[in-house]
């Protein structure tokens, strides 16, 4: 599994994809188009923390056009929109998989500030 994917229905995007490997989530979204059940119109918020760290880029909207994810609408959303539910979710999946975390890209003190229970 390269992804993990939780249902978040927030006004911006109905579920949230992270991606768990150092490859990108957007390499894989046949994968994940399968695993999802979208509608024409429904957009899906990437998490990129692991592959891009807590930067401006990390969080990105994408909207599925009935068939496909259509690349044409990907957008960067700022990380102070992405609320702190959604960042908890990431957050607890890395504490309880702490094996990614140890040898993740984030900072000494980001990967201390995960034990610790905090959130990026």
């Amino acid at each position: 599994m390269e992804f993990v994917i939780q249902k978040i229905n927030k006004n911006y995007a109905k579920y949230l994809v992270f991606g768990i490997s150092a490859e990108s989530p957007l390499f894989l979204l046949n994968e994940i188009k399968g695993q999802l059940s979208l509608k024409q119109g429904e957009i899906v918020l990437f998490d990129q923390l692991l592959q891009t760290g807590n930067s401006d880029n990390r969080f990105l909207l994408l909207t599925f056009d009935g068939k496909d994810f259509d690349l044409s609408t990907i957008k960067h959303i700022d990380l102070s929109i992405v609320e702190d539910d959604v960042k908890v979710l990431v957050a607890n999946f890395l504490r309880n998989n702490t094996a990614l975390l140890k040898y993740s890209i984030l900072l000494a003190q980001q990967k201390e500030l995960l034990l610790k229970g905090g959130t990026l």
